[in-house]
């Protein structure tokens, strides 16, 4: 009997071993951002190139927010080029292009529009959900 006690007591040492050093279960998931650009004309109503940020799924955000990265590193609170925030209960959304109106969201400030992006500066644009997931990517916009 007390053997049997002693390789229990060695399974479950061996099991919280393995989920602390082998799975991510501990770290606080993030949303993962690609960023892709599109020539001019190949996405309906454009006539320059496009920048499309993809999610790995659809995600009711909750915030969207572009700064540059520079001001963000000396300002807390850095200018938004871009901002937008649900109001009420946000639409899954998998993609979506800089500067255009999302489903389910308004821009921050309500006279608002989207500024233009330098293509010498570094940007990052950062998305958060209603139940708190967030994300970020770091990106230059195409010359």
């Amino acid at each position: 009997m007390r053997n049997n006690k002693s390789l229990l007591v060695c399974l479950v040492v061996t099991i919280a071993v393995y989920l602390a050093f082998y799975t991510d279960g501990h770290k606080a998931r993030k949303i993962q951002i690609l960023k892709a650009v599109y020539p001019a004309g190949i996405l309906p109503g454009t006539s320059s190139e496009t920048m499309v940020f993809c999610l790995d799924q659809p995600y009711p955000l909750k915030s969207v927010k572009v700064v540059e990265v520079e001001e963000a590193r000396t300002n807390k609170f850095a200018h938004a080029l871009w901002a937008m925030v649900a109001p009420a209960a946000p639409q899954p959304i998998k993609s979506f292009r800089y500067g255009a109106d999302l489903p389910g969201m308004q821009p921050k400030v309500a006279t608002a529009v989207p500024e233009p992006l330098d293509p010498d500066a570094t940007y990052t644009l950062e998305i958060e959900t209603g139940n708190g997931l967030k994300g970020e990517i770091t990106f230059q916009p195409p010359p």
